[in-house]
């Protein structure tokens, strides 16, 4: 336990589960539930829901359930402190100091990197400001780049030397081992520290918290590679980092739009177009398509023009439809990058392009509609193939008859032909459905076995079953405890369970799902909320626990009965097997009694 339990639940308590998720999954009432599209695995129609009366989640689809704690877990791609503390900031809660020494030394060591990366980005924009600085601030300058706007990102410059940083740092007393593991530094094959980045115009990267985890470094000259970007440490992941978010965040439009690099994005900011934001080096990540979706309502991808710019937006587009993000892009003219546009266009021309931006659907087919020339009555069918196709994924049946009608009118199609083809497609997939209905079913099975296995299987489920029906009955703890005791747990994973859920019941008389499972890890919390979601409501728990009762203690007893044929053979005095064989038949008799109970 890193955290006192008292602190752990202060946190759930204190972060509706409703509020928390609705920043990640567009969620719709039904009944006394919320559902959406989970935000976990690719689907079309939703599977994932939440319950605000229990605060818990759970998706039928992929399994993934538990408290709101689990869920940043998963989202976040974070550890359970790191999750807490995010929980904690969110809520306005002070975490104590961990009790577990690797957990603050972890905590000391993110600190100092901070304490590093804020020292390194004052060292590069002072050698901005040198004489070592002239040519990367004439660079800038060219760039349209003003002052202020440099001193704004904190645009610097890291000296072409080998070591300059390297030995400032070491000078102020900080241990190679931080050096090295911030990234700031690298060992030389002499096996000196050395400077990771040289001669480079410098680009600190702000998180949302407004702290330097990382930098990327520009040449000046025509050298290889162009960019250089911090790795990956304890403060910095470039997959779940975007470059401005932190100023646009704070922008009044309710849009962010995405850009390919650094310069995009300062340039735009200069321009007034305070809601651009960049990924960092590589292709837009899941992760970073459910931040935008967190801190947007719409979200456009201004790609450049060229085939890898498509490319790139092809691929970030599914990934902001997974994110279940409204999406437009915006199309670049040829050859042009938003920087080199607002330069030389002005901020208004640019913001008619945003203007301009064209919905999904309509990016979608206007690429599928460049691939054939239409001279064609194949090429024709084609296309008419691959409208369908698009048409058919898309969930808005109201849209998906519009976009219909004017495909079918701008490319010469009839109208009843593609939606004939539509509807082939779409009757495909409901057919499909009840396959993936079986895939589901064995993940399920599939979990409690990984939940289970150092463990007898015949005995898991009952025994978790137990623990969630004492979690939503708290009345009926002395029934289960005096008859199934802490010693009677067969599974490892249950008896842990049991040891945590019988304590809290004997010091505060009350425990739920969410709270039981807050700290679990999220398989484990998974597995009972699949449990508590697909066994159905309880509507008479008494009976349900006995029945329960009843079948553990029928394992229990033929268990004994293996035990005691085994003894029975390898028995060679005649009066011990007798008496093994009256103990075989009591056995048998209560057997045959407790199963005519079930």
């Amino acid at each position: 336990m890193l955290y006192p339990e008292q602190v752990i639940e202060e946190v759930r308590l204190r972060n509706d589960i409703i509020e928390v998720v609705s920043g990640y999954v567009k969620l719709e009432r039904k009944g006394r539930s919320y559902w959406g599209l989970c935000p976990f695995h690719s689907e079309k129609t939703p599977s994932f829901h939440v319950e605000p009366n229990k605060q818990f989640f759970y998706c039928f689809g992929c399994n993934k359930g538990g408290s709101v704690i689990q869920f940043i877990m998963n989202i976040e791609n974070l550890e359970f402190v790191d999750a807490l503390k995010l929980l904690a900031d969110r809520a306005g809660i002070a975490l104590p100091e961990s009790e577990d020494p690797k957990e603050r030394e972890r905590a000391r060591r993110r600190k100092k990197i901070i304490e590093l990366n804020r020292l390194a980005a004052r060292f590069f924009f002072s050698s901005l400001a040198g004489d070592n600085g002239l040519e990367a601030r004439n660079y800038l300058y060219r760039r349209g780049l003003s002052d202020k706007t440099i001193r704004k990102f904190g645009l610097g410059y890291s000296p072409a030397g080998w070591d300059e940083l390297t030995r400032m740092l070491l000078e102020n007393k900080y241990p190679e081992s931080l050096l090295l593991e911030s990234g700031l530094s690298v060992r030389s094959k002499s096996g000196e520290l050395i400077d990771r980045f040289r001669g480079r115009i410098m680009f600190p990267i702000f998180n949302i918290r407004g702290n330097i985890i990382g930098f990327g470094g520009r040449v000046l000259d025509g050298s290889m590679p162009k960019y250089m970007n911090s790795p990956d440490t304890p403060v910095y992941n470039k997959s779940r980092e975007l470059y401005g978010l932190n100023y646009a965040r704070t922008s009044s439009s309710k849009r962010l739009l995405i850009v390919e690099g650094y310069m995009d994005v300062i340039s735009l900011h200069q321009a007034g177009i305070d809601f651009a934001v960049a990924s960092l080096g590589t292709a837009l990540t899941k992760m970073q398509g459910w931040i935008l979706k967190k801190y947007s309502e719409e979200v456009i991808i201004a790609y450049d023009s060229d085939a890898a710019g498509r490319a790139a937006t092809l691929r970030g587009l599914e990934i902001l439809e997974e994110a279940g993000c409204n999406v437009r892009v915006l199309i670049m003219p040829e050859g042009k990058d938003p920087d080199e546009y607002v330069r030389n266009n002005g901020p208004e021309k640019f913001k008619n392009l945003i203007d301009r931006a064209i919905s999904l659907l309509d990016y979608k087919i206007m690429v599928r509609r460049n691939m054939h020339n239409l001279d064609t009555i194949e090429d024709k069918l084609k296309l008419l193939n691959g409208i369908a196709d698009i048409l058919s994924e898309h969930d808005n049946p109201i849209e998906r008859e519009l976009y219909a009608k004017d495909y079918a009118q701008k490319y010469g199609i009839s109208y009843e032909s593609l939606q004939e083809e539509v509807n082939k497609r779409m009757s495909r997939k409901n057919r499909a459905g009840g396959y993936s209905a079986s895939v589901r079913d064995r993940r399920g099975r599939t979990l409690a076995a990984q939940i289970s296995e150092d463990s007898d299987i015949r005995y898991s489920e009952l025994e978790h079953m137990l623990l969630v029906i004492l979690c939503q009955e708290n009345r009926f703890f002395n029934l289960i405890s005096e008859n199934y005791g802490l010693e009677s747990y067969k599974d490892k994973k249950a008896g842990e369970i049991a040891r945590k859920l019988y304590r809290k019941l004997e010091e505060n008389n009350s425990c739920v799902l969410a709270e039981l499972v807050s700290d679990m890890d999220p398989g484990s919390a998974s597995y009972l909320v699949r449990l508590s979601q697909t066994k159905g409501e309880i509507k008479e728990p008494e009976k349900a626990i006995r029945q329960i009762l009843n079948k553990l203690a029928i394992l229990k007893l033929e268990d004994q009965q293996k035990q005691t044929i085994e003894r029975i053979k390898n028995e060679q005095d005649g009066e011990v097997r007798q008496q093994l064989g009256l103990e075989f038949s009591i056995r048998a008799e209560r057997i045959a009694e407790l199963k005519k109970m079930i």
